[in-house]
C-alpha cells in the first residue's frame, strides 16, 4: 500500500516549520496516513488528541508531548476546532551536523524524565509565541530548537528503534509536490537547492530523480512554466514582451525570448495570436 508524503515548507527565519492548530490551518494538512523526511513534535494545549499509526492509537491530554521519528508513518484523527496544539517539524539536516556520523539518520525514543521535561518546556514556548516569523520572536525561536535539539541527541538516540516506513512506499509524490512548488513561486528566482531542500534531496539527487520521472529537466520545466503564463499575459493581458517576462520570473527578456523559439521556434510577438 502506497501512503501519502507530505513535503515541508520551513521558515524563511528558522530551520524548521512550526504549525499551531487551529489558529493557522493550511491546506495541505489533511490529516490522512502520511510520512515525511522530518522529525515531528506535538505538543497539545487542550485535548484530547488522537495520534494513529498504523498499530495503535494514542489519546494525548492537556500538556502531552508527542515524538515522530523520520519517515514514521502516522495520522491525526477526529480533528475538531475545540483542540489546541502546536506540532513542530524540524529536518534531519538540522542535527545532523552534531550526529557522530553526519550520513545517519538517527532514531529517537524521548524515555529520559529530564529530557522530556526540557523537550515538553521548550514546545510550550514555541506554543506561546506571539508572532512565528517576526524578528525578536526568531531569536527565542531558534535558542528554544538549539535547546530541543541539545536533549534530543544527547538523552534520547534509539539506534535500535523499528518502525515502517513510508519511504518504502514512495512513487512520484515527490516529483508532484516539486511541480506543484513551481507553479506556486515561479516568479520568483528557484535555485535547484531550494527545491532540493524542499524535497528532502540533495541537488544532485533531485536533479537525477525529476529527469527520470518527468523525461525533462527540472530547470527546463520551470522555464515552460514561466513560457506559458508569459505567453498568456500577452494574450490575455496585452502585456508587454518586457512586462511579460519579467512578471513571470524570467531573468530577462532575452531568456524569454529564447525560451520561446526553443520550445516553439517562434519569437513571443510571433506567438501571442496563437495563444
Amino acid at each position: 500500500m502506497k501512503y501519502k508524503r507530505f513535503l515541508i515548507e520551513y521558515s524563511k527565519n528558522y530551520p524548521a516549520r512550526i504549525f499551531r492548530y487551529p489558529e493557522y490551518s493550511f491546506e495541505e494538512f489533511d490529516f490522512t496516513i502520511h510520512w515525511h523526511r522530518d522529525y515531528e513534535f506535538v505538543y497539545v494545549e487542550k485535548g484530547p488528541l488522537k495520534l494513529r499509526k498504523l498499530d495503535c492509537e494514542i489519546i494525548l491530554q492537556n500538556g502531552d508531548v508527542y515524538f515522530i521519528n523520520s519517515e514514521e508513518l502516522h495520522s491525526y484523527i477526529d480533528v475538531t476546532d475545540d483542540l489546541k496544539f502546536t506540532i513542530l517539524h524540524l529536518p534531519v539536516k538540522a542535527i545532523q551536523p552534531y550526529f557522530e556520523n553526519p550520513q545517519d539518520c538517527l532514531t529517537f525514543r524521548i524515555d529520559s524524565p529530564v529530557a522530556k521535561a526540557e523537550i515538553a518546556s521548550s514546545l510550550k514556548n514555541l506554543n506561546e509565541c506571539k508572532d512565528l516569523e517576526g524578528k525578536l520572536e526568531t531569536l527565542k525561536i531558534k535558542a528554544v530548537l538549539n535547546n530541543i535539539a541539545y536533549y534530543l541527541i544527547r538523552d534520547c538516540q534509539a539506534p535500535d528503534l523499528e518502525f515502517i516506513k513510508g519511504s518504502e512506499s514512495d512513487d512520484f509524490t515527490c516529483a508532484k509536490s516539486a511541480i506543484l512548488y513551481m507553479e506556486r513561486h515561479y516568479r520568483k528566482d528557484i535555485p535547484l537547492t531550494e527545491i532540493a531542500n524542499y524535497v528532502g534531496m540533495t541537488p544532485a539527487h533531485f536533479s537525477k530523480y525529476f529527469k527520470e520521472k518527468n523525461e525533462i529537466t527540472f530547470s527546463k520545466y520551470l522555464r515552460r512554466i514561466r513560457l506559458g503564463h508569459a505567453l498568456n499575459d500577452m494574450a490575455k493581458n496585452n502585456a508587454s514582451v518586457k512586462q511579460a517576462a519579467l512578471d513571470n520570473g524570467f531573468p530577462n527578456v532575452n531568456s524569454f525570448i529564447l525560451t520561446c523559439k526553443d520550445e516553439y521556434g517562434k519569437t513571443p510577438l510571433e506567438m501571442k495570436d496563437c495563444v
